[in-house]
């Protein structure tokens, strides 16, 4: 299978028999600067070039026009897209050290040859840390477009290009999607060398790999796949890659983008791959055989393949003592069971098996329909509408003004419909539990699908009681059976029962978990040598062996 998706996406843009290229791919290669395109001789003809592509009045694109202090002058032509590179840089490495100099004009006449001036120049004039000639003028243009800047020498044919990026940025501040009460504050921003930065801060070992790549015919997006080379398995690497090669869009801003290109089953509601802004959960899943992704602009990195425990997985997990973190896993469960039906089940009962309730409670909710025109099911759909529709709004405002949009709106709204008769207390109860049960899973993207799903099982419960919801708790189940990550079984871990109780459904101590996990196939399974807590097991022989002295002296 993989090797005919790699025949298919090799056979796209190909021509036809009739030797006649799609529109798309016409716009691709044109797009995306395809091809040589020579820098011309005189400085006249390069400035009219590069007006030429970025137009008359584009007031950011700077060109400035310097003569070199050598001995005869050498005139030259300093490109660069101010708001991308920083000024100081400019002036400091290209500017100054070009025009002026430390020392006196050169008086030993300069090498005719284009090639030897250019390293002479690159040698002795420039300062800058990275520091390239390049003859390509859309090759030129790209690397421009990234923040450097370019210096064309007359009579070369050729553009030195200099390391001056300096956009304005967001610092390095806490995750907002992630919070936890211990661990690191860090968080992922949304430029590209900075992200690489905190993940080398936390991995320091040469095997780490950032192998680049650029996604986007206008976008032109820098998109780095991270792995450990003999950790992650090869072909889990080579299989993104393939899959992001493929892409042939114009714009892809973010990760999320990225995402529902590759994944395996866009249409299904759950994700098939991780997100998060946290560098330190980013290398967790690194060091486990994952293969991650960064993209340039966006503060949100993708790990995968994915699985439906990892989604129930908090970075805290790890940093608390084992006894909470596997106590408040297992109550995420729960809560996402809770999350999922709780409605549905309600309904089902109270529409079809009153006969299963005791008969206090019975008369309880029948009681509280009394004032209700509406059927158990168009009251539950209300009041769920009226909650994502607070979320949503709550969401979409300022957060000073969201938070109390959302705890006002959820009080006023249950306690307006109960006083007007159009839903019982208790419909309130369940639909309150439902929100606060659906906000104990970590990660949202499955909250959003236990949200999305909680609709048509309370459809069906309210038609057939609780077969339906039986028989769409099993529709699920098998569509997640089925559903993969990189070609890897979504509910692999959980088909292990000897993982259950050590990293899936609890979380037992730390230094047992000696191997890595097993579903992204990691090459070196070891994670931890067998000598932890050796001091413990010393002192636990001695009282063994203090215990049979005492026995046999008896």
């Amino acid at each position: 299978m993989s090797l005919l998706r790699k025949l298919m996406v090799l056979g796209r843009g190909r021509r036809g028999a009739d030797g006649k290229r799609s529109r798309r791919s016409e716009e691709t290669s044109r797009g995306s600067g395809l091809g040589e395109r020579e820098i011309p001789a005189r400085i006249d003809s390069i400035e009219a070039e590069i007006k030429s592509l970025f137009g008359e009045r584009n007031s950011d694109v700077i060109m400035r026009r310097v003569d070199l202090w050598t001995c005869p002058e050498v005139h030259g032509l300093l490109f660069y897209i101010e708001g991308l590179t920083d000024r100081a840089t400019i002036n400091a490495f290209g500017l100054e050290a070009l025009m002026h100099g430390e020392r006196g004009p050169v008086t030993s006449p300069l090498p005719r040859d284009p090639k030897l001036l250019v390293e002479l120049i690159i040698s002795h004039l420039l300062p800058a840390g990275q520091v390239s000639a390049v003859d390509d003028l859309n090759k030129v243009v790209e690397k421009v477009l990234t923040g450097e800047a370019a210096l064309f020498i007359q009579d070369t044919r050729q553009a030195i290009l200099f390391e001056a990026k300096g956009w304005e940025h967001r610092t390095v501040g806490e995750p907002s999607t992630e919070k936890t009460l211990r661990g690191p504050r860090e968080s992922f921003t949304e430029v590209l060398r900075t992200n690489t930065a905190l993940v080398r801060r936390r991995l320091k070992t040469p095997d780490l790999r950032f192998d680049g790549t650029r996604v986007g015919v206008r976008s032109k997006t820098d998109v780095v796949v991270v792995y450990i080379e003999g950790i992650t398995d090869p072909q889990l690497v080579e299989e993104v890659k393939m899959r992001i090669a493929s892409i042939d869009t114009d714009i892809a801003g973010d990760s999320g983008i990225i995402e529902e290109f590759i994944e395996d089953s866009p249409a299904s509601p759950f994700p098939q791959m991780q997100y998060t802004e946290r560098p330190d959960r980013f290398c967790a899943g690194i060091s486990e055989g994952l293969v991650g992704i960064i993209v340039d602009t966006s503060p949100f990195a993708l790990m995968a393949p994915a699985n439906l425990p990892t989604f129930f997985q908090s970075a805290e997990d790890f940093y608390d003592r084992f006894p909470f973190a596997g106590t408040l896993r297992s109550l995420r469960y729960v809560a996402g069971l809770l999350a999922l039906t709780f409605p549905a089940f309600y309904v089902a009962i109270a529409t079809h098996h009153q006969e299963m309730l005791p008969t206090s409670l019975a008369l309880a909710i029948a009681g509280s329909h009394l004032s209700v025109p509406f059927p158990t099911i168009v009251e539950a759909l209300l009041m769920e509408l009226a909650l994502e529709l607070i979320r949503e709004s709550a969401v979409r405002m300022p957060d000073p003004v969201g938070q109390t949009m959302g705890f006002v709106g959820a009080l006023l709204l249950g306690d307006a419909a109960v006083s007007a008769g159009l839903v019982s207390p208790i419909m309130v109860i369940v639909v309150a539990v439902t929100g606060l049960a659906s906000f104990s899973i970590p990660h949202y993207s499955v909250s959003l699908a236990v949200r999305l799903l909680r609709f048509p099982l309370l459809l069906l419960a309210s038609w057939t009681g609780l077969f339906g919801l039986t028989a769409g708790l099993v529709a699920i189940v098998l569509h997640l059976s089925g559903l993969t990550s990189l070609g890897v079984p979504y509910l692999q871990p959980l088909l292990h029962t000897g993982d259950l109780f050590k990293d899936v459904l609890w979380r037992a101590p730390v230094f047992k978990h000696r191997l890595r996990p097993g579903f992204p196939r990691p090459q070196d399974r070891v994670r931890q040598g067998s000598s932890n807590r050796q001091w413990a097991r010393d002192d636990q022989d001695k009282e063994e062996g203090a215990d049979g002295e005492n026995r046999v002296r008896e």
